[in-house]
């Protein structure tokens, strides 16, 4: 490693990655898939005698500003065999948009992640049940995304400016609205949270009040995958649907899918793709973790196929384009986006208007995650091998920020996941150095590097979460 940088007589180079390697004595796999099958707090719910699914929500409820809590709730809806009654996710909804933020810190953005991830979680259970949400319940969750991107905002500030005694001595102009700083506010912002923000309002915009339309959505897209996977042969030929030919790619059957979908309201227009994909990721879920259709393995397979074809896509799209094209239009549209969020007005006013304005390269950045999540599911190597070469080719192309930020919290997951497998993600980083520098972009160059340090520190406030309910787990082993 160090001779390969040596030799490229870069200097910059040297300091791409930095160091890379998590020290703590268990790998961020292994805690995560501990904590999934035998998590503290859930088991201490039910030593309290809390049995029964719905109990155990309720009584999560009451501790939402805690993130051990809060991950106990997100595991507790993301388990697809966990059933629940209406009225408790619709309790769940509410709850999780009255929870306070209070004040703002480096581990307030670990948990504003955690906190939004919850609550898409939680919507999407309503989404895949026979459940219609009242005006009112869904005009309080979309208005609540004004609030979650203030947070947002004042959060990266004090990250991006630090709490000098300066700044402490102007703290009443930091609680003013200041959109001229939010165009400084690059080096050290947490994207995921911009992109769960505009999926939920864009899931809120999907969703209308008179009928449970979204079921009709779902069940033809099963109906597709079936036939696809030759689960259920016939099925469509039966309801009238023309078959793809075996010679047709998975974009075309997709194709034929997009055509047939409407919403009522406007969406952005990658949300539809989007949408495709995670009801493929959840009859995926479904066939192999609860109905036993299918195996695992072959899910596991059928879902990479799926994400590699998206992404694909978005890669011949980029294919022709200097790096970081996108860059300046990138941060325009994300000025606009969050000025959007920040001043959402009523639900139906919203969504009267035009089609609502999301970032570039959306989906892209989506279907990254989608496979981030797979790799937290997963323990198979090869699922691990194709998500490195979906995140390096990802990064090598990146057109901003955007995707710079998702691939690379993607690589730095799977070096942590094994620093020997994955050794050569610090070689990555310097060649990626090396090619910004060749390409006389130092302005970048340096950004990305600060980019590179705060998704390391982001990766170690999420584990510590992880982190504490294991050190909590093994006290309580002791006594």
């Amino acid at each position: 490693m160090e001779g390969s940088s040596s030799q490229s007589g870069n200097s910059s180079t040297n300091t791409a990655h930095g160091n890379l390697k998590n020290n703590n004595f268990l790998s961020y796999n292994t805690i995560l898939l501990e904590n999934m099958s035998n998590n503290r707090i859930l088991l201490k719910l039910e030593e309290d005698g809390f049995i029964m699914l719905d109990d155990k929500v309720e009584e999560l409820l009451k501790n939402l500003t805690k993130p051990n809590y809060l991950y106990a709730l997100k595991l507790l809806f993301e388990n697809l065999q966990n059933e629940f009654s209406s009225q408790v996710l619709a309790n769940s909804l509410e709850a999780l948009v009255d929870t306070p933020f209070n004040h703002y810190s480096k581990e307030s953005v670990a948990r504003l992640e955690l906190h939004l991830r919850t609550l898409v979680t939680a919507l999407e259970r309503i989404c895949f049940s026979p459940i219609v949400l009242s005006k009112e319940l869904r005009d309080k969750v979309y208005n609540s995304l004004t609030r979650f991107s203030e947070i947002h905002r004042k959060t990266t500030q004090v990250i991006e400016k630090g709490l000098d005694n300066n700044f402490r001595s102007n703290f009443n102009q930091f609680n003013q609205q200041n959109n001229s700083q939010d165009e400084q506010i690059i080096k050290k912002r947490n994207y995921n949270i911009d992109f769960l923000l505009i999926h939920l309002r864009d899931t809120l915009h999907s969703l209308r009040d008179d009928e449970t339309w979204f079921q009709e959505i779902i069940r033809r897209i099963k109906d597709f995958l079936k036939a696809a996977l030759n689960i259920t042969p016939g099925i469509l030929s039966t309801t009238g649907v023309t078959l793809p030919n075996d010679n047709c790619s998975i974009l075309s059957m997709l194709a034929q899918i997009r055509q047939s979908l409407s919403f009522k309201y406007p969406v952005a227009s990658y949300y539809v793709d989007w949408r495709i994909m995670l009801i493929i990721q959840h009859n995926l879920l479904i066939w192999s973790e609860n109905e036993k259709i299918i195996s695992k393995k072959f899910g596991e397979l059928v879902l990479m196929e799926y994400i590699w074809s998206f992404l694909e896509r978005e890669w011949v799209n980029a294919a022709d384009k200097s790096i970081l094209d996108s860059q300046t239009k990138f941060d325009e549209v994300s000025n606009k986006v969050t000025k959007a969020l920040q001043n959402t007005g009523g639900f139906l006013n919203d969504l009267a208007g035009n089609e609502p304005i999301a970032l570039p390269h959306t989906l892209w950045f989506g279907i990254l995650d989608l496979a981030q999540n797979l790799i937290q599911r997963s323990s198979r190597i090869a699922t691990y091998g194709l998500c490195y070469y979906l995140a390096i080719e990802s990064l090598n192309k990146a057109p901003s920020s955007f995707i710079q930020f998702k691939s690379t919290e993607l690589l730095l997951h799977l070096y942590n996941i094994d620093s020997e497998m994955f050794s050569m993600i610090e070689i990555d980083f310097d060649q990626y150095t090396q090619k910004l520098s060749e390409n006389n972009l130092e302005d970048s160059l340096e950004k990305f590097r600060n980019l590179l340090t705060f998704v390391k520190e982001k990766y170690h406030e999420d584990l510590k979460i992880l982190i504490i309910l294991e050190k909590e787990k093994r006290e309580k082993e002791k006594v």
